[in-house]
């Protein structure tokens, strides 16, 4: 019952717009004119009911009365119900036949008009070269409201369907504006143009309010045309005031009026108002206060309220959904082949040694049992008493000695056992074939752990970038309208926005055209958002249209310092280094020191390094990373380990995650004060196991973390002496100091390198933009 309640409300208040547009649009001409009738075809045209608009119309001529036209408004309003109601009448399949009578009936009341309308032929600012008698001119009129019913029927059938839920096609939005400016026509002749200006006024106004952009000058232009039919107003009043609301509606509302009132009183002085008399100045002034003070009374919710729905049907949703569906999809696939990895590592994880060890052992029995044992008189009466039980204890003893002798032998198996010398040298010489074989599986499960790590890396990768693609794009779109309007202010046309990401962290996306200013283009965006916006992206479309990605530029810039030298009669050095950008706000530096100096040292350090940059641009787990570089530098037949350093920096925030594996002494320069970063762990590749020293610090602006090989630590004999030339030295630019350390560890050493020799420097600042 409700439903139906809303429904019946909304159809009153319908038919109740309809009638007062009626009634306008009969008010246009001299002798009632037939000019609603075209509104009547085109709302009965857009599924209205056949039989309330042509009795509605029929209502609006008891306004002129007159008898003959009141008559001829009830015949033409029969006319058109009989077509529209015989069109019902009609089977669906006979289209053009159903749409032909509608049209007949429209005909058949414009020449009732023609035949029996009392009308007094206008007198035309212009001549013909033909007679315009009172005939013609209906006859013109009619032809002319034909056409009429033709616009305002996709005019209406626009309205009712589409206004505010979707945008309006071109001719669409051509032939509304056009009947709103014959609606505001006969708004004038009914009431009064002073009457017009307030209502357009208070039009223009919530307009603007509700939009905040270039349309408001659409909007006035439409408004100012009434006024300049009827009343020889000229267009350009109207734009003024919808440049001035345009200007001032962004500051509030009670702003936008005041500017508007002084630019209304100003014009009311050059057209001689305050010179009328006090009635016509009263009613002037009225139409000017208002209509304002309506607009300053409505509730902001209301204005809020209209406003979203016109940026809903403004938007384009489509693309958003699309894109969102997408990432939603990409997702569950990220998902799925994430848990195809997790099950890899399950399954390689669950593959231990512990079977392969048991039968190992368990052959070696059955071997010396064959090889022995059955040869000997006493079997039976051994595997009677349980003495292969004895057996096995003198293996598992051999097995984890590597060799067994008589001391090995258990008493029990001593005293039954009549051929211990021949067991002894059976089971030796299986357990030198057990110890290679295990040494085989023990490398295979190795390799089994390798890949299984690799696999949960691979895995825990996916599992992230799922959860990343699986959320959906928020929306932002009081953002992204007034950036269009920002930029349009600043002459930069945009025909496309688009703004994404987290709040703190937005990306945005617009399509410009010509050779745009890209400095311009990123102090609008910062001055909008509050941030310090960089393109960070500027793609070609076309010739003349690109797409500007702009990013937020991290609150802090990196300046990196380097300096190293080989030890003296080395072929390479066994140090390097590596300064990495993980995402956009992150990096990696990293020093290795590969175990002693020459070739051989370089490629066990830059094979660190190397894996490193790969594992951490993957952004792979720090722990896995480390575990996995362990395990491959540990494969090698020869003795292979590095000494790293290692630190990723957040440039937003200056948090340092630093971690150092059997490295030398690292040093954080803030100011005049040295903080000294050191480990215990072992260097990467002598133990399977890893346990690096991990620690966070916080690094301010102009704060320099610095890395140090051996070489340099050395060079200066113990850590006070160091400290010492740290703070001789002025830490401003990090590649003077590198450069500065390096020389006085090479004085330190008497002039010749006698290690590789590296310092890596990095320090943080604040970009001057951002300043």
């Amino acid at each position: 019952m409700q439903f139906h309640t809303k429904a019946s409300l909304s159809d009153v208040f319908l038919y109740a717009v309809l009638f007062f547009a009626l009634l306008l649009l009969s008010q246009i001409g001299n002798s009632f004119e037939p000019f609603a009738l075209p509104l009547v075809y085109a709302v009965c045209a857009a599924g209205l009911s056949p039989a309330l608009p042509p009795l509605l119309y029929f209502l609006t001529s008891i306004f002129s009365g007159n008898t003959a036209i009141i008559l001829l408004y009830a015949c033409q309003a029969l006319l058109v119900w009989l077509g529209f109601f015989a069109q019902t009448r009609l089977p669906k399949n006979n289209f053009q036949r159903s749409r032909f009578l509608p049209l007949l009936s429209l005909t058949l009341s414009f020449v009732a008009f023609i035949v029996f309308a009392p009308f007094s032929a206008y007198v035309l600012p212009f001549e013909f070269v033909f007679s315009l008698t009172a005939l013609v001119q209906k006859i013109l009129l009619s032809a002319l409201l034909f056409l009429l019913a033709a616009a305002f029927s996709v005019a209406t059938s626009a309205i009712l369907k589409k206004l505010l839920k979707c945008r309006l096609r071109n001719d669409e939005l051509f032939f509304s504006l056009l009947l709103f400016v014959f609606l505001g026509v006969g708004f004038c002749h009914f009431f009064s143009v002073n009457a017009y200006m307030g209502a357009s006024l208070f039009i223009l106004l919530l307009f603007a309010c509700a939009t905040k952009d270039a349309s408001t000058l659409l909007c006035a232009f439409v408004l100012g045309l009434p006024t300049t039919l009827v009343a020889g107003l000229s267009l350009d009043r109207f734009f003024i005031y919808g440049i001035t609301i345009a200007l001032f509606i962004k500051t509030g509302r009670l702003t936008a009026v005041c500017a508007t009132l002084i630019v209304i009183f100003t014009y009311g002085y050059f057209d001689g108002l305050y010179a009328l008399s006090t009635a016509h100045l009263v009613r002037s002034v009225l139409a000017a206060v208002l209509p304002c003070l309506f607009f300053l009374l409505l509730p902001t919710p209301l204005i809020r309220e209209l406003e979203n729905k016109l940026v809903f049907y403004r938007e384009k949703h489509l693309s958003r959904i699309a894109i969102n569906r997408n990432r939603a999809t990409i997702g569950e696939k990220l998902f799925e082949i994430s848990a195809v990895f997790r099950e890899i590592e399950s399954t390689f994880s669950s593959l231990g040694t512990t079977e392969a060890e048991q039968s190992a052992k368990e052959f070696i029995r059955g071997c010396v049992i064959d090889e022995v044992c059955k040869n000997c008189p006493q079997h039976r009466s051994c595997a009677r008493k349980g003495t292969p039980i004895e057996l096995d204890k003198l293996i598992d003893v051999g097995c984890l000695k590597g060799r067994t002798s008589l001391v090995d032998i258990p008493r029990r198996f001593a005293e039954e056992c009549i051929n211990q010398s021949d067991i002894l040298y059976a089971v030796n010489r299986h357990i030198g074939d057990y110890r290679k074989y295990m040494t085989e599986t023990e490398n295979a499960a190795s390799g089994r752990q390798l890949l299984a790590n690799q696999a949960q890396g691979v895995s825990e990768i996916l599992k992230n970038l799922a959860l990343e693609q699986s959320e959906p794009l928020r929306i932002y779109t009081d953002k992204e309208r007034a950036l269009n309007v920002a930029m349009l202010s600043a002459g930069i046309v945009c025909s496309e926005v688009l703004i994404y990401g987290e709040t703190d962290n937005l990306t945005i996306s617009l399509i410009t055209f010509g050779k745009s200013d890209v400095k311009k283009i990123a102090a609008v965006a910062s001055h909008l958002f509050n941030a310090d916006m960089v393109i960070s992206e500027r793609i070609s479309l076309t010739q003349d249209k690109y797409c500007c990605i702009l990013k937020k530029r991290p609150r802090f810039d990196a300046a990196f310092g380097v300096a190293t030298t080989r030890k003296v009669g080395s072929a390479a050095s066994g140090d390097t280094h590596t300064v990495i950008k993980i995402d956009e706000r992150r990096f990696m530096v990293a020093l290795s020191d590969g175990m002693g100096s020459g070739e051989y040292a370089r490629r066990i350090s830059e094979s660190t390094i190397s894996l490193l940059e790969s594992f951490y641009r993957a952004k792979m787990p720090s722990e896995l990373v480390l575990s996995t570089i362990n395990k491959l530098l540990t494969f090698s037949k020869e003795e292979t380990f590095a000494c790293v350093d290692i630190a990723v920096i957040d440039l937003d925030s200056g948090e340092a995650d630093v971690v150092k594996i059997g490295s030398p002494l690292g040093f954080i320069l803030s100011g005049n004060t040295v903080k000294v970063l050191e480990g215990s762990s072992l260097p990467l590749g002598i133990l399977d196991s890893l346990h690096p020293d991990t620690a966070a610090y916080t690094l301010a602006e102009n704060d320099i973390l610095l890395f140090l090989s051996d070489g340099i630590t050395d060079a200066f004999g113990s850590t006070t002496d160091l400290y010492d030339v740290l703070k001789s030295i002025p830490a401003r630019n990090p590649q003077e100091l590198v450069d500065t350390l390096l020389q006085q560890a090479l004085t330190a050493y008497g002039g010749v390198a006698k290690d590789d020799v590296t310092a890596v420097a990095v320090r943080l600042f604040k970009p001057i933009t951002a300043a």
